[in-house]
């Protein structure tokens, strides 16, 4: 059964749930909970709350600098609004405190071919430097590395030493995204001998010409920028005629503090724990309404409705900080939690880009049929909820790869079930995936991810609502017993760093490269 021929009537439910939810009177306080209503959290989802912590998002960061990145005036005002949506709902509030690595500027970046016909680039807009980016001035030949230009190109370019074969000792490296992880380029340009490393778009999609944010691992030696596709091949070109190129970075690597917030329903006789988490952090380039203003507002209007029934297991619900910069919030969560709590904890669902304006609807490949990567045991059980609950409402679902990349893969590393629901980003829809949920093939699931435009235009509000109803839907069931937990996990002594390496998010890699729906073969 195809989404497109049961949207009319999604559609038609959802519109009736704005107009039931418009009705109500919210002022009398947290309602009295009835164990019953657990087995109906789904349903019991209100659209127009949805709504109201999207646009709340939104107004943050328009007042914010146009961001709710992590150290910012936007996450600690995104914090603020989660906290009073909480204690409103009748919770006591964690506000976690942790501390995590940074990266600034100390001096104006700057990069320029330097001839025949000088130019100068305008940092942010056409150049940006790398997380953690070496510091060094230089001028020095442009050097092209394995350049594969063109729509569909497959660029491997920097993703093999051999690559930088003849390259001049402090020669400025030229190289095409693509294929392989940012850092693994940085790294092969630094053995090589390169000075300094340009990374320009790979150019495979109308989606990945601009310039981007990146991020590199702590300790690179070498400066590393990005710049958009064509800025790239005119700077290759320059190169192969033999111009020269220049660049300088002045950073250094600071600490700085930022926040979870956690709460949890009261404990029970079971002393089984079930978690659903967010990111509440944007990247500093936009608002971050998609990513992930829709999943943290699913995660709030979870726990709004969750006070309305007395589940069997505990639920604890996690709205995480500085995911955008390496999973650190949930990192430190996972991390720093004794062995007893850890053992407790029978499943966690992550929510991470749940209403992409062209969607697919995917969830975590928990058994690893689709990608080969199943999560601990326990995770092919979640899989198999949330795909049955679309399937109940006549609504396609498919996999994506469970990698690690978002804030589930700190709970993986120490054996803990996990799942979730996530819609797309800068890839491209392939013709079947447009076939089975609608939507247009051959481009972006999220055409405005990383970027400026990630604003209120750019979500989809009828697949918010289906997904926040899905997952509802399934804790509820976990919670109320009717979907049996995995087994108790046991206690892992080697438990994940506080601080992880770059390469444990999706920004240090071309992120959500693979097809998020199991179209390996595509």
């Amino acid at each position: 059964m195809q989404v497109i021929d049961s949207a009319p009537r999604v559609a038609v439910a959802l519109a009736l749930a704005l107009a039931a939810c418009g009705a109500e009177d919210g002022g009398e306080g947290p309602p009295e909970p009835e164990p019953a209503l657990c087995d109906a959290l789904g349903e019991a989802i209100d659209g127009a709350a949805l709504e109201s912590h999207m646009i709340a998002f939104a107004e943050i960061a328009d007042a914010n600098a146009g961001t709710r990145a992590v150290a910012t005036p936007g996450y600690a005002r995104s914090a603020e609004h989660a906290v009073a949506t909480l204690e409103a709902a009748g919770y006591q509030v964690e506000r976690q405190v942790f501390e995590y690595p940074d990266y600034e500027l100390v001096g104006p970046p700057d990069l320029a071919l330097a001839g025949p016909e000088p130019r100068n680039y305008l940092f942010y807009e056409e150049f940006r430097v790398a997380r953690n980016s070496g510091s060094a001035a230089l001028e020095a030949p442009l050097t092209p590395i394995a350049i594969v230009p063109g729509l569909g190109n497959a660029s491997t370019s920097g993703c093999a030493i051999e690559d930088f074969a003849g390259l001049a000792p402090g020669a400025i490296a030229v190289v095409q995204r693509g294929t392989c992880s940012f850092n693994d380029k940085a790294e092969n340009a630094a053995a090589a001998g390169a000075g300094a490393m340009i990374l320009f778009n790979q150019g495979d999609s109308e989606e990945r010409k601009g310039v981007f944010s990146l991020r590199v691992d702590a300790g690179t030696t070498i400066p590393v920028v990005s710049v958009g596709y064509e800025i790239g091949l005119s700077l290759a070109e320059a190169g192969a005629a033999g111009h020269l190129g220049r660049i300088q970075v002045a950073g250094r690597e600071v600490d700085r503090q930022t926040e979870n917030v956690l709460v949890e329903t009261p404990a029970t006789a079971s002393g089984r724990v079930i978690m659903i988490g967010a990111h509440l952090d944007s990247v500093p380039a936009g608002p971050g309404i998609n990513d992930n203003g829709s999943g943290s507002a699913a995660v709030l209007e979870l726990a709004a409705q969750l006070q309305r029934c007395a589940p069997e297991h505990q639920v604890r619900l996690a709205l995480w900080g500085a995911e955008e910069l390496g999973l650190y919030g949930s990192y430190y969560y996972v991390a720093t939690l004794p062995e007893e709590a850890q053992a407790k904890i029978a499943l966690y669902l992550n929510l991470d880009m749940i209403a992409s304006p062209n969607s697919a609807r995917a969830v975590y490949d928990g058994d690893g049929s689709a990608f080969g990567e199943p999560g601990p045991e326990g995770s092919a059980a979640i899989e198999a909820a949330l795909a049955g609950y679309y399937a109940g409402l006549g609504l396609e679902s498919g996999e994506t790869a469970f990698d690690g990349r978002s804030d589930y893969g700190p709970f993986i590393t120490v054996g803990i079930p996990a799942g979730g629901i996530f819609t797309g980003a800068e890839g491209s829809k392939s013709a079947h995936e447009a076939a089975r949920f609608g939507g247009e093939a051959d481009a972006a699931y999220d055409p405005c991810y990383h970027q400026a435009c990630d604003d209120l235009q750019n979500y989809d509000r009828e697949e918010l609502w289906i997904n926040a109803r899905a997952a509802a839907q399934v804790i509820g069931d976990f919670a109320s017993g009717t979907l049996p937990l995995p087994p108790p996990v046991t206690p892992r002594a080697a438990r994940p760093s506080p601080r992880p390496p770059a390469a444990a998010h999706d920004g240090a890699v071309d992120s959500h490269s693979h097809p998020p729906c199991g179209d390996a073969s595509e």
